[in-house]
């Protein structure tokens, strides 16, 4: 089976939920899944054969991560142990993650000329990694907050989608 990879992203340390999710679905495509997921030698296949499969795996997974990122996991050769890594470097819930999340959060803006869809994918990007660090927002602080990135010139629109909401909660 031929798999499409041209829109997978490379992981380069602030992107870490949208590249986990779409790797996930890569390593199940490629079949490498269980070698990643699995702590457990397949029955039917030798030792040097699994190291071998587990090379490859690691192989997959690392040309679709940064240099920056690489240098922290460029010596491990067992696909398992190589996520356990990402996980501990990008998927912890420390200060400094929720920090740079929210400040990304609060500096993001519409550029003009790029696809509204592309800027609102970019948000909810944002909003899944706080979610997934415990940070939650209401509906109407969500709405709220992607109408606040929009530039000065969509204020008409603005206007009209909060005085159009029903008893003034904007969802």
């Amino acid at each position: 089976m031929e798999v499409n990879t041209s829109r997978m992203i490379s992981l380069n340390g602030t992107n870490y939920q949208a590249w986990k999710g779409k790797m996930e679905d890569l390593l199940y495509v490629k079949e490498y899944w269980k070698l990643v997921f699995s702590t457990e030698m397949s029955e039917g296949i030798k030792e040097g054969q699994w190291k071998v499969l587990h090379r490859q795996a690691c192989g997959f997974i690392r040309q679709w991560v940064d240099d920056n990122v690489l240098n922290h996991i460029i010596d491990e050769t067992h696909a398992h142990t190589l996520w356990q890594k990402y996980e501990e470097l990008f998927a912890q819930k420390e200060g400094t993650n929720k920090m740079f999340l929210i400040k990304q959060l609060m500096c993001l803006r519409y550029k003009e000329g790029t696809l509204i869809a592309d800027h609102v994918n970019t948000f909810q990007g944002i909003i899944n990694q706080l979610s997934s660090m415990g940070i939650t927002f209401e509906d109407e602080v969500r709405a709220l907050l992607l109408l606040g990135s929009l530039l000065d010139n969509w204020e008409i629109f603005k206007v009209m989608v909060c005085n159009s909401a029903p008893n003034g909660v904007v969802t």
